[in-house]
């Protein structure tokens, strides 16, 4: 999860089975975030299972009796710590690198019925800071569209990535909020057991998002339709080069358009049902320009003419699925159990696809399909294990472009694959105190070379991995419930 983590490129507990977030981005993206599960009061979670907060609201630690006085006011407060380690033995451009980022993540709600006697109304902050920070090159040593996502790209010492209000109507049915927030927050939220690697590189290069904690302007509308059916759209500016800002500099930050989402889904949990699943649809239209893929104004290639201005592309859009079904249980269902069990033994599938109607936009269509081992020790009830293929498929305008300026850089100009490859394991260990380990393992066939195009280099297949470190430290002192 990166939220910083890229080159640019999930507020709010209260949707219900919404579970949706706000966001904001930018036209042809900066890099893929893994952040996905925070905590519960300001942040995106992906799986309510995965590294979810108790429900009980007793609070232990150093900063416990204070941190109740103050929930008691109308103020609650969280710290949230997560490193991300990965590195490239084998694959991409420049193969035996490897990097590192910590963020530091603190927020803050504010209860306005507590404080302002306003039912239903709360404001949220989340200030990320950054630290341990070792190679911010990874990206372009690695190259890759999907790979080269992962690394951290944190520029900036700390940035703003939450302020919103936040307004639940009609019974908390209908969920409204608006500020600097992320789309990421509500959109397509990944169904997947990894932080560092679950995410739909649709959402990064064509809708445009930028880096999940680097908020942007926007606002969002979610309807809870039923206790499992949900509906919501949003706005969002686009924000280019968003990432090497504070999130403060509003008079000085460019705005090249709007991203328009909108999203319907259903979600059910093992409260609800024996087999519980969920599945959203989420459109997306970004009215921004952005760069040809293949051409310059002259209609000359790009690629072996890197010195002229690149016709500009009005807009683009997509579509993205995601969906999750649990499949087994050790249990048989849980029959005879008098009350639900909520972390059974379980076999669940899941799928994220996505394709973009735009041939000017780098990505046309891609694709993961995994398989998760939940809870493979009733003790352990937060362990999963996973398998996952990935499938990306580049548009050929694209794949021409990366050819030409290899060859313009002193390279054999060979074509690049339409097609690449991932194949991955990946765990969620929980190790104890709330502290969660999530490695990952990936090998890659066919990568490309976005992130550093003009190189003599061809990117290699190989292996690329890491983890990513969740330290809950807000419980820990007492700030948050646990």
């Amino acid at each position: 999860m990166k939220a910083e983590t890229s080159r640019g490129n999930k507020a709010g507990s209260a949707l219900l089975a919404v579970g949706l977030v706000l966001g904001a981005t930018s036209a042809q993206a900066q890099t893929a975030s893994p952040v996905g599960e925070f905590n519960e009061q300001t942040q995106p979670r992906t799986d309510p299972k995965i590294a979810a907060k108790p429900l009980s609201p007793v609070r232990t630690g150093p900063l416990a009796a204070w941190a109740t006085e103050m929930a008691a006011r109308g103020l609650t407060f969280d710290v949230n710590i997560y490193d991300f380690y990965q590195a490239n033995p084998s694959m991409g451009l420049r193969p035996g690198n490897q990097s590192n980022s910590t963020y530091f993540v603190l927020s803050m709600t504010a209860d306005m019925q507590k404080l302002a006697n306003i039912s239903g109304g709360s404001i949220n902050f989340t200030e990320t800071f950054f630290g341990l920070v070792r190679n911010t090159n990874l990206a372009a040593d690695i190259g890759d569209t999907t790979v080269g996502y992962q690394p951290p790209f944190t520029p900036n010492d700390n940035r703003l990535s939450l302020l919103t209000y936040q307004q639940k109507l009609l019974d908390d049915r209908l969920v409204v909020e608006f500020g600097r927030t992320h789309p990421n927050r509500y959109y397509g939220l990944p169904p997947c057991n990894s932080i560092n690697s679950c995410f739909q590189d649709m959402f990064y290069f064509n809708a445009g998002f930028t880096s999940p904690l680097f908020g942007v302007w926007g606002g969002n509308v979610a309807y809870q339709m039923s206790p499992t059916t949900y509906i919501q759209a949003g706005a969002f500016t686009v924000n280019p080069a968003t990432n090497y800002l504070s999130g403060y500099d509003w008079g000085y930050e460019k705005i090249a358009g709007a991203l328009i989402m909108t999203e319907i889904g259903t979600k059910t949990d093992y409260g609800m049902t024996a087999y519980p699943g969920r599945v959203s649809l989420t459109g997306f239209v970004n009215t921004a320009d952005h760069d040809d893929n293949f051409r310059t104004i002259t209609g000359a290639s790009k690629g072996l003419n890197p010195g002229l201005p690149v016709q500009q592309r009005s807009g683009t859009s997509g579509v993205v699925l995601t969906a999750k079904q649990t499949v087994w249980r050790a249990d048989d269902g849980g029959a005879g159990l008098t009350s639900p069990n909520l972390h059974p033994t379980a076999i669940s599938l899941y799928t994220g696809t996505g394709y973009a109607f735009d041939s000017t936009i780098p990505i046309r269509f891609d694709s993961f399909f995994g398989v998760l081992l939940e809870a493979p020790d009733q003790s352990r009830p937060n362990d999963t294990f996973g398998l996952k293929v990935n499938w990306q498929r580049l548009n050929d305008s694209f794949t021409q472009f990366l050819a030409d300026a290899n060859r313009f850089s002193g390279g054999s100009g060979a074509p690049y694959s339409r097609d690449k490859f991932i194949f991955e394991a990946n765990a969620h260990l929980d190790v104890g105190a709330g502290v969660i380990l999530e490695p990952v393992v990936q090998y890659v066939v066919n990568p490309n070379s976005f992130w550093n195009p003009y190189t003599a280099r061809r990117a290699k297949d190989g292996v690329y991995g890491g983890f990513t470190l969740v330290v809950p430290l807000g419980t820990l002192l007492g700030l948050a419930p646990g």
